[in-house]
């Protein structure tokens, strides 16, 4: 397998390997993280069902949880890949957090991509641009492989 990152390649031996990778985008000058996360959907279920139980698995951390409903939408610039979004507010150790997730079906469904768009305040119209912006811009590579 031939894995790729920004900052070049390599390859790995013969195996099954899964990509449980995170990446971490900071804006230090606007306050907000951009976390992309990925994992393997279980052969009896998919992308959407693994989003929800993650979701079920965290809410016993959260406290004061506020949260949309989760809503199904399609991204990208011809609207062409589907996605599932929710944005919440809650408390986790005392500190509260303000998030937008955007759950993705990558590599034949085989792999759960979550972006989360975080910041330690409430989002402003700003912020509402960006993510929308994020939305619109995201492509997918045909291996799900490029991180």
């Amino acid at each position: 397998m031939q894995y790729h990152l920004n900052e070049g390649s390599f390859s790995l031996y013969s195996s099954d390997w899964l990509d449980n990778s995170m990446n971490v985008l900071r804006d230090d000058s606007n306050g907000v993280t951009l976390i992309v996360s990925r994992g393997p959907v279980p052969e009896d279920s998919d992308f959407e069902k693994e989003f929800h139980r993650q979701w079920d698995t965290m809410r016993s951390q959260m406290t004061h949880l506020q949260q949309s409903e989760f809503s199904r939408i399609s991204v990208g610039a011809q609207q062409q890949i589907r996605a599932v979004q929710v944005t919440s507010q809650f408390e986790r150790n005392g500190q509260a957090l303000y998030q937008h997730q955007l759950a993705v079906p990558v590599a034949k469904n085989a792999t759960l991509m979550v972006l989360t768009y975080s910041a330690l305040r409430p989002f402003t119209e700003e912020d509402a641009v960006r993510w929308e912006a994020l939305k619109k811009t995201l492509t997918l590579h045909s291996t799900g492989q490029d991180a």
